[in-house]
C-alpha cells in the first residue's frame, strides 16, 4: 500500500503553465483522506515549492534544490528543518569562475532568494519567479559568499554534455550534477540528490521504501525513482528515466501524473 507520493513538480506533477489543476488538487486530497502523504521533490527553491503547496491546500512535505534542503510542517506552524546542505565557498567559487571563463548563465540562491549577475528569463525562463524575489550583484564573485544549495548554469542544450565534462574534471568528486531541463544544468555537493532526501525522510516518517511512490520526467529526478519502491515516468519523460520506471504513464506531466495515483492509490477519484 502506498504511503507516500514523492513527486517533481515541473513537467510532472504540474499542468504545461507550472500550476496545480483542480483535477490534481482533488485526487491530492483523495489521497490525503486515505492517509497517503505528499512530498513535493524538486530542484526550485523553498519559496517556490512554499507557492505550489500553498495552492495545493493541503499539509506537505518538501524536498527542495534537488535534496539540498527537506522541510516538515511544525506543529506551531514554522518549518521544521529536517536536513540541509550546500556548497562550500571554494567549490562555489570554482563553479563561478567556470561559468565566466564559458560565458554562461549563473546562479544562486541566498536564504530563498534567487542571486544572478544579471537576470535573463530569456537565457534561463524560471519557473521559481512566480514566487521568489530575485537580486542583481552583477558579478557573483565580487559579493560575499552566501550558502547556497546549488548552483545553477543555462546553455545551449547541444553543449550541456561539454560543459558538465569541464566540470567534472574541474572539480571532480566534490559536486553532483543533474538536468531539470535540457538547456539546464544544476549543481550540488557530492551526496546531495533526491534520493537521498528521499531516503532520509522516509526514515524519519518510518515509511518503507515499498510504501513510497515516485514521480518524475528528468536526470534529477534518477535518485528520486530509485528510492522508492514504484517508479513513474510521466509520459514526457527523457529516455533515461523512462528506461528506470515501474510505470510510465499514457499522459503527460499533469495528466499523466494524475492517471498514475489514480491506479496506484485504491479509491482515489
Amino acid at each position: 500500500m502506498i504511503k507516500l507520493i514523492a513527486t517533481d513538480l515541473d513537467n510532472t506533477m504540474l499542468d504545461p503553465n507550472g500550476l496545480v489543476t483542480d483535477e490534481t488538487r482533488k485526487i491530492l486530497a483523495s489521497a490525503e483522506a486515505r492517509g497517503v502523504k505528499l512530498a513535493l521533490s524538486s530542484g526550485r527553491s523553498i519559496n517556490s515549492v512554499k507557492g505550489v503547496g500553498a495552492s495545493i491546500g493541503l499539509p506537505y512535505f518538501a524536498i527542495c534544490y534537488n535534496g539540498g534542503l527537506i522541510i516538515a510542517p511544525g506543529e506551531d506552524g514554522e518549518d521544521q528543518v529536517i536536513y540541509e546542505n550546500h556548497l562550500d565557498e571554494e567549490t562555489f567559487r570554482a563553479i563561478v569562475e567556470y561559468a565566466h571563463e564559458e560565458d554562461l548563465y549563473v546562479q544562486g540562491y541566498d536564504r530563498g532568494v534567487i542571486m544572478v549577475e544579471n537576470l535573463r528569463t530569456d537565457i534561463h525562463p524560471d519557473p521559481d519567479l512566480r514566487y521568489t524575489e530575485y537580486k542583481e550583484v552583477g558579478d557573483l564573485l565580487s559579493v560575499e559568499y552566501f550558502e547556497t544549495p546549488k548552483l545553477l548554469v543555462s546553455c545551449d542544450p547541444e553543449e550541456v554534455p561539454r560543459h558538465m565534462e569541464g566540470l567534472s574534471k574541474r572539480l571532480g568528486s566534490r559536486i553532483y550534477m543533474a538536468q531539470s531541463e535540457s538547456y539546464i544544468i544544476e549543481i550540488m555537493p557530492q551526496g546531495v540528490n533526491k534520493g537521498y532526501a528521499l531516503n532520509m525522510l522516509a526514515k524519519y516518517l518510518k515509511i518503507r521504501r515499498s510504501q513510497i511512490a515516485a514521480f518524475g520526467d528528468n536526470t534529477n529526478d534518477l535518485p528520486l525513482l530509485r528510492a522508492a519502491g514504484t517508479a513513474v515516468a510521466v509520459q514526457n519523460a527523457v529516455d533515461a528515466v523512462k528506461e528506470e520506471a515501474d510505470m510510465i504513464t499514457e499522459g503527460t506531466r499533469d495528466q499523466g501524473f494524475n492517471e498514475a495515483v489514480r491506479k496506484l492509490i485504491p479509491g482515489v477519484e
